[in-house]
């Protein structure tokens, strides 16, 4: 049966950098209205199955409310946490998803990789520095979404590997593996606290796997030193420090502030890096791991992140095989 999967992250755009920069807020209002057309728009483009994952705040219930379309609310636990989309992630890769709309922002899409590391993905951007996830009209996602899920176009045609970090911590009695989608960044600090990065003097170094001038956030480091697409091969190492460039960068949007660049190093694909010692590792934005004096962290970049659907080009190639044509009408005018 074709299935799409929708994931809606309810804290994704209200993090406390919206009290402290100018960065756009994404109202629940906003985020129902968007997955709503995603519905609606699926089951027009054949889905016969839209899988839709619980939240905190129904935002996914509210917006299937009142449509006749094949929808249904997974039974998924929920927890508030990130855990939430991880497990619907799973779930959504248990239950043979043709593709899958999440909206969120960089954090979301990373939590997507790791519950379903092949997961054939329309990120739309509902988050703070939406690296990863781009705009896209819910509309436009669920056609694209259905195309796909119903065998209307083939995922192969429309979809391109991504990349990502690999992160491998072996910290005294224990190894831990972990990914990131766009940066990895090393924090000296002695503990988690708030997961965003605020403080720039706090950032000692920066692994990209996606850096471009125009990104906001830890990649715009890298982006406005030494630029590298999302699709191009490798990433980029910055070691923040004295002695080298001066560069400034937006850590948030509409907030710039003044890095003092050490060294700039590209990486090329599969090459790995090791740093030693007390860090707070943050993952696509957020801290997330704590690394103890004696850690080591082995990071290397690969094409081997989600499947990223192409929206536009999937519409197209359905628009190019006549696939919004009615069926033409008999003698009997039917």
């Amino acid at each position: 049966m074709s299935t799409v999967g929708i994931i809606v992250n309810p804290n994704a755009g209200k993090d406390i950098r919206r009290l402290v920069t100018p960065a756009t807020h994404t109202s629940d209002v906003t985020k129902v209205g968007i997955v709503r057309r995603a519905i609606v728009a699926a089951a027009e483009a054949g889905a016969e199955r839209i899988l839709i994952a619980p939240d905190t705040h129904h935002l996914g219930r509210r917006a299937a409310d009142g449509l006749d379309t094949p929808v249904e609310i997974v039974d998924e636990p929920v927890t508030g946490s990130r855990y939430d989309t991880i497990g619907a992630a799973r779930r959504f890769w248990k239950e043979q998803a043709g593709a899958v709309i999440a909206l969120g922002g960089d954090g979301t899409s990373r939590d997507i990789a790791l519950g379903w590391p092949d997961a054939p993905l329309i990120a739309i951007s509902t988050g703070t520095n939406n690296v990863y996830p781009v705009a896209v009209d819910g509309t436009s996602a669920g056609a694209a979404a259905g195309l796909i899920a119903a065998g209307v176009v083939s995922v192969a045609e429309v979809a391109r590997r991504s990349k990502k970090i690999v992160v491998r911590v072996d910290d005294r009695d224990s190894s831990v593996d972990d990914v990131a989608l766009v940066d990895l960044a090393f924090i000296d600090a002695d503990f988690i606290g708030a997961r965003a990065v605020r403080d720039p003097s706090t950032i000692t170094a920066v692994v990209a796997a996606v850096a471009t001038p125009a990104s906001t956030g830890l990649s715009s480091i890298a982006g406005r030193i030494h630029p590298i697409d999302r699709w191009e091969s490798g990433g980029v190492f910055v070691r923040l420090g004295a002695g080298g460039r001066r560069v400034r960068v937006p850590l948030a949007p509409g907030s710039f502030t003044t890095i003092d660049v050490a060294e700039v190093r590209p990486l090329v694909e599969g090459e790995s890096i090791t740093l030693r010692g007390r860090t707070i590792l943050a993952f696509d934005g957020e801290r997330d791991r704590a690394v103890s004096p004696d850690g080591v962290v082995t990071v290397r970049v690969e094409s081997s992140g989600p499947l990223v659907i192409d929206v536009e080009r999937t519409l197209v190639r359905a628009a190019s095989t006549f696939s919004f044509d009615l069926p033409a009408e008999d003698s009997h005018g039917h």
